[in-house]
C-alpha cells in the first residue's frame, strides 16, 4: 500500500473510531423522546452494550489496532452511566416524625414463601402483586383493613389505617385506587401491577409496548389531577431508564421515594442481566422518603421495595 493510501486509510479508520465513540452518547438525548419503541432499547440496554463491546473488542483484536478500544470504553461508560444514574441517591428530605407511613411493595409471584419476609418488614401499608387467597389469612390477622383483587392484575392491599376503594378509578387501571386515612391526613394510594411490556400480548400478563406506554401515561395524568397526596406502589414493570418513568415524575408530579439512598435493580433471577428497577414507591412532591431499601422475596424474581413516606419535614418549617 502506498504512503498516501495508508494515510487515507488511517484517517478513515480514525473518523470511524470517533463516530462510533460518540454515537452511544445519543442514548441520553433519546431518553427524553416520547416514542414508545425506544423503551425496548432502554430495557435491553445492558445486554446490548455488552454485545456491542464484545464486537468492538473482536474488531480491535483482528485489526490489531488499539484505537478500536476507544469505542469499547465509550460504550462501557455510557452503559454504566445510563443504568446507574437512576440508582443514585436523590433524597428530597426527611419525613415529618408525626406523619410517617411505612410502605412495602412486593410481587410475590403467587407464592407463599415470601410471607415471612413481608411480615418481618412490618409495614403500615403492604401492597402485594400476584397475590393469592393462600396468604390472605396470614396478613388479615395482622392488618385490620384490606382490599383484595385476586383476578388479573392480582393486587392485595393491607393497611393499619382505614382505607376505602374509590369507584372513580381509571378504566382499565391495572390495580386499585384507594383513599387511606393516614396519620397526617388522607392520601390516595395507587396499588398497581402493570402488565409487562413487550412485542406481543401472547402468554403471561403482558401488554405491547404501545399499550404499556398508554397505561403509564394515563396513570401519570390521573395522579397529577389528585387533590390529596398520592402514593404509587407496586410492580409497574417500568424501568427507570424508560420515558414512562420520566412521565410519572414529570407529568405525574411524583418523587421516587426509594432514591432516599442508593438503590439497585429489583428484577432478579433470569431477568438479572437486564438490570431493571421496575418495582417502585413514588410519592407526591412535598412528600419525602426515609429508610428506603429492598427486601429479598424467596420464590419470587422480584425484590420488594420499602420506604417510610410522608410530608417533608422541611415543608413544615417556616
Amino acid at each position: 500500500m502506498l504512503d498516501h493510501e495508508r494515510i487515507r486509510h488511517s484517517r478513515r479508520t480514525l473518523l470511524g473510531v470517533l463516530l462510533l465513540s460518540a454515537l452511544p452518547w445519543s442514548v441520553f438525548l433519546l431518553a427524553g423522546v416520547d416514542y414508545y419503541p425506544l423503551d425496548a432499547v432502554a430495557i435491553l440496554l445492558p445486554v446490548l452494550v455488552a454485545v456491542l463491546v464484545l464486537v468492538v473488542l473482536v474488531v480491535a483484536a483482528r485489526r490489531r489496532d488499539p484505537r478500536w478500544l476507544v469505542p469499547a470504553v465509550s460504550l462501557l461508560v455510557v452503559g454504566l452511566l445510563a443504568v446507574g444514574i437512576r440508582w443514585l441517591p436523590a433524597d428530597a428530605g426527611a419525613v415529618r416524625p408525626d406523619a410517617r407511613v411505612s410502605v412495602l411493595g412486593a410481587n410475590v409471584m403467587k407464592s407463599r414463601t415470601p410471607a415471612a419476609a413481608l411480615l418481618r418488614g412490618d409495614p403500615d401499608v403492604l401492597v402485594m402483586s400476584e397475590a393469592t387467597r393462600w396468604t390472605d389469612p396470614v396478613f388479615a390477622a395482622k392488618y385490620p383493613y384490606r382490599e383484595l383483587e385476586f383476578g388479573a392484575p392480582a393486587v392485595a392491599v393491607y393497611s393499619r389505617s382505614p382505607l376505602r376503594r374509590l369507584d372513580d378509578a381509571l378504566p382499565g387501571l391495572p390495580g386499585m385506587r384507594l383513599r387511606v386515612d393516614g396519620p397526617a391526613g388522607r392520601f390516595v394510594l395507587y396499588a398497581l401491577h402493570v402488565p409487562r411490556p413487550w412485542f406481543t400480548t401472547r402468554g403471561g400478563y403482558q401488554a405491547t409496548l404501545r399499550e404499556h406506554h398508554q397505561i403509564i401515561a394515563a396513570v401519570a395524568a390521573q395522579a397529577s389531577k389528585e387533590t390529596d397526596p398520592v402514593i404509587v406502589v407496586g410492580d409497574l414493570n417500568t424501568s427507570d431508564r424508560t420515558y414512562g418513568y420520566q412521565q410519572l415524575l414529570q407529568t405525574g408530579g411524583l418523587v421516587d421515594a426509594v432514591r432516599d439512598r442508593w438503590t439497585r435493580y429489583s428484577s432478579v433471577g433470569k431477568w438479572t442481566p437486564l438490570l431493571v428497577r421496575i418495582d417502585h414507591i413514588l410519592v407526591s412532591r412535598g412528600w419525602c422518603g426515609d429508610g428506603a431499601g429492598q427486601v429479598a422475596l424467596p420464590g419470587s424474581d422480584h425484590r420488594g421495595v420499602l420506604a417510610t413516606v410522608g410530608p417533608c419535614l422541611s415543608a413544615a418549617t417556616p
